[in-house]
């Protein structure tokens, strides 16, 4: 399969480096989308275990727990590597499979720069091209942001 470019992405944020990655990877449950889920409605939470090797993953109100993929790199409170185990049928897929993000927490007077690279889309195979498509587009990591900084506004 041909190469599939990255999204790059970003916004600032009005919190501190330390506060921004606390909320991003702590708070989760808390401001991610429900369109972004598996559960949508019936979620109870989202996780992100604060490890290397550890996942990321969402829990619903029965309490299944749906990983969306792992921990690559753990660096509080700078840079953050996530795999994307998320099919572009939006269905669980193997690790092997997964795309990668990469989200940096870069300090601007006083405030955030929260910026994404999501990469590595020709893991997924068949759709690729469509799922890079719609992370890129205004309902993807824009809206995801959105919701982060509009999170942090209380």
């Amino acid at each position: 399969m041909t190469a599939v470019s990255p999204i790059q992405a970003g916004i600032t944020v009005d919190a501190p480096p330390e506060r921004a990655f606390d909320a991003f990877t702590g708070e989760l449950g808390r401001w991610w989308p429900l369109a972004y889920t598996y559960a949508g409605v019936d979620l109870d939470t989202a996780v992100v275990e604060p490890r290397v090797g550890g996942l990321w993953f969402e829990r619903d109100r029965a309490g299944r727990e749906t990983a969306w993929g792992e921990i690559r790199a753990w660096e509080p409170p700078s840079r953050l590597v996530l795999s994307f185990a998320v099919s572009p049928d939006r269905a669980p897929e193997p690790e092997a499979r997964a795309s990668e993000i990469e989200i940096r927490f870069v300090p601007e007077d006083g405030r955030t720069r929260v910026e994404l690279e999501h990469r590595d889309f020709e893991r997924h195979g068949d759709g690729a091209g469509r799922l890079r498509e719609g992370m890129a587009s205004p309902q993807g990591w824009p809206l995801i942001f959105a919701d982060f900084a509009r999170y942090l506004r209380g």
